[in-house]
């Protein structure tokens, strides 16, 4: 099994192969920043910023004697645990001096930068210490590095592609089989590199460990009794790193477990069948215009980054027929496999088309692992195919001829989009959070709300370049906690749609949230200026960012109220329009077959900016469309107890209701109750009836919230 693991050759540390590695990604992903690597940020969407802010986070904490686990600065007053976002706690400490002396965005970039060079240079040791050839394994650590999966991910996830610790393990697995390492020099080494895993992503480390196991398990099926044998003896020294590493973060992964609010994440993103051979336009082949055209059906966007491509693909299958007898390859390709299935998720997708279930579905019953997107395994596909890539370049039987013709495909199918545009994007910060304007306006700790809010906007960047000097009733960590869900007003900020009684629904949040200032920064967050400017408050422009400011009397009616009471009167609203607009519509002659929230606002009987998206489903939780036999469903989302009176109201003039949709309404409604879809279903000549008794509960010039008990 371990014959191949040959003596090292020249450039032992694999210095050179590290420069080559990274100079394509300075020279390629990074043109856009390096000129301005304040001004210009690697990446595409918002989430960059969150990084930014636990980059300046930990060091701040850490400093000021601070739980770095937990803060109120973010979703205030409740606060949030940083263990349930990928907290980074060792990239912000190794990168802390670069953060403190140039910036969080600067020292951002900069880890961005390295992410593909240290995984390429990973891969290229471990396929150097299968092969013992330099050259296929620097083409075999090329394609780990700047694999579809990392040029994916590095558009926004950070801690996604700091992946350098797993071709490591493996590498330091192999040489302890192979004897090149003692016991205890390899139970510390495999500690720190599980460590290191763990507290850069504990989703990096579980999905690792998993496959890790499932590739173990291959090889003890495939081996011969002697390897076999050393497998099974690598289980103990293995087993004491791991339970080193738990100790080591046990500071970590206790806050991680620890609380009754165990965040669960429900949205699968999983590879579309396609994306396996079709590149995204992270690739250079993949900007052709059928083929971009082609990837814009691949859910996720940005987590599309499934691509094998077909000459890898090719000389896996070349290699595979050829060294079947040998375990090792067996045993990767039959790896490849697997996970491949596991990454297209519970239901087969092709060309963004749902189909039948997969295996995947199963794994959703799992504790911890039903939580792991599929559409991130591709990353465990390409190190296996990368290192059998490595193998075939280093086999004497292959022709020269034929691996000139491979690295040329290679060359053509992996190189990288060169558009410095599609790396990049810029930092627009106002001057407000960077020269000091805030301390003028605002007191040390007042609790503020930021537009554009969550992940519409850079909040959590503006607050980290103030020093943490307020705090923001919202923010942005990867999802929004249950209590700030359950808000009308969150929801209409989050999809920038207009919702019934926005002056009210508005000082509520304020009031409950303790707060008295709205900042708004940017075109998206202007918008909401004109809504607000009417809602009372004084308003005035510093730095770039408008400050509107509610006096206290303004707030004070609505400091006791019950917040189920408020999202129970918007659902009713909302669902009396999307009432009166089904009615209307079918009124004036049209099937109920072409009704979606989207035509009925199109057509002017829904209010401008009500809802979000084509579909009977809008993108921001309605429902207006047909079930079938004739029949037209109305629906809003909530939790099951602001939703019960509007149910107890309407359920005796519907066909039906389904809750959660699209599940029939039962008395003790099964699963997750919390903030989910309730459709009725309406015969058409139900909807008068129904509209009859909404018409009292039409949205008004105000609401006047009941107090909360106590």
């Amino acid at each position: 099994m371990y014959a191949t693991f040959r003596r090292w050759p020249r450039d032992r540390y694999g210095i050179g192969a590290f420069l080559i590695y990274s100079g394509v990604s300075l020279g390629v992903l990074g043109r856009g920043v390096a000129a301005a690597p304040r001004a210009f940020m690697v990446g595409r969407t918002t989430d960059p910023t969150v990084y930014m802010w636990l980059l300046k986070w930990w060091p701040h904490a850490i400093a000021g004697r601070i739980n770095p686990f937990v803060t109120d600065l973010v979703w205030a007053p409740g606060g949030f645990n940083l263990t349930w976002t990928t907290a980074i706690p060792l990239p912000a400490i190794a990168a802390a001096p670069i953060t403190a002396r140039f910036g969080p965005v600067v020292a951002y970039n900069l880890l961005c930068l390295l992410a593909p060079p240290l995984a390429a240079w990973s891969a290229f040791i471990l396929c150097r210490g299968i092969t013992g050839r330099w050259w296929p394994s620097l083409v075999g650590g090329y394609l780990f590095g700047f694999s579809a999966y990392m040029l994916a991910q590095i558009l926004a996830h950070l801690p996604l592609i700091l992946v350098f610790p797993v071709p490591l393990a493996a590498w330091l697995a192999i040489r302890r089989g192979a004897g090149r390492i003692g016991k205890s020099a390899f139970v510390v080494a495999m500690a720190l590199t599980l460590g290191s895993t763990l507290l850069i992503s504990l989703e990096i480390f579980a999905t690792a460990t998993i496959f890790g196991a499932l590739f173990i398990g291959l090889l003890i099926v495939f081996a011969d009794e002697e390897p076999r044998r050393s497998i099974v003896l690598l289980s103990a020294p293995l087993a004491l790193a791991y339970a080193i590493a738990f100790a080591l973060a046990s500071p970590y992964l206790y806050y991680f477990l620890h609380g009754d609010s165990f965040p669960h994440f429900h949205h699968l993103l999983s590879t579309d069948l396609l994306n396996f051979l079709v590149p995204t336009p992270s690739y250079a082949l993949g900007t052709e215009r059928h083929l971009a055209r082609l990837s814009t059906r691949f859910g996720g966007r940005i987590e599309a980054g499934g691509c094998l491509g077909l000459p890898l693909i090719a000389i896996a299958i070349w290699h595979g027929r050829a060294r079947w007898n040998d375990p090792v390859v067996r045993a990767m390709l039959v790896f490849a496999g697997l996970v491949a299935i596991a990454a297209l998720g519970p239901r087969l997708q092709v060309a963004g088309v749902t189909l039948f279930g997969m295996p995947w579905k199963i794994a959703q019953h799992l504790p911890l692992i039903s939580d792991a997107l599929p559409a991130r395994f591709p990353i465990f596909i390409s190190l296996a195919l990368a290192v059998i890539c490595a193998m075939w370049l280093a086999a004497n039987d292959v022709s020269a001829a034929l691996k000139g013709v491979a690295l040329g495909a290679i060359a053509i199918f992996f190189a990288p989009n060169p558009s410095v545009a599609w790396w990049t994007s810029p930092v627009a910060t106002p001057r407000f959070f960077l020269d000091g304007s805030f301390r003028r306006d605002l007191a040390p700790g007042a609790t503020v709300l930021i537009l554009p809010y969550g992940f519409n906007g850079s909040s959590m960047l503006w607050q980290a370049e103030s020093g943490f000097y307020f705090r923001m009733a919202g923010g942005w960590t990867s999802f929004t906690p249950h209590e700030f869900q359950r808000w009308p007003i969150v929801d209409a900020f989050l999809h920038n749609v207009w919702i019934p009684d926005f002056p009210e629904q508005l000082k509520a949040f304020l009031a409950y949230h303790d707060s008295r200032a709205v900042l708004i920064a940017g075109a998206t967050g202007g918008r909401w200026a004109p809504l607000l400017a009417a809602s009372g408050a004084e308003s005035k422009t510093i730095g770039g960012v408008d400050i509107l400011r509610f006096s206290t009397a303004a707030l004070a009616p609505y400091r006791q109220i019950d917040v189920i009471e408020i999202e129970r009167r918007a659902d009713q609203a909302r669902f009396a329009l999307l009432l009166d607009a089904a009615r209307k519509f079918l009124a004036h002659g049209a099937g109920a077959a072409s009704l979606t929230p989207l035509k009925a606002q199109a057509l002017g009987l829904l209010p401008p900016d009500f809802v979000v998206g084509a579909g009977a489903r809008s993108g921001n939780g309605l429902f207006l469309g047909p079930l079938g036999d004739g029949r037209v469903g109305i629906g809003v989302t909530g939790s099951l107890a602001a939703l019960a009176p509007m149910i107890s109201r309407y359920r005796s003039v519907a066909d039906q209701v389904y809750f959660p949709f699209p599940r029939r309404l039962t008395p003790n409604p099964r699963g997750d109750t919390f903030m989910r879809l309730c459709v009725f279903a309406f015969t058409p000549d139900a909807l008068g009836r129904a509209a009859a008794i909404a018409a009292p509960l039409a949205p008004g010039p105000g609401l006047a919230f009941p107090t909360r008990s106590n």
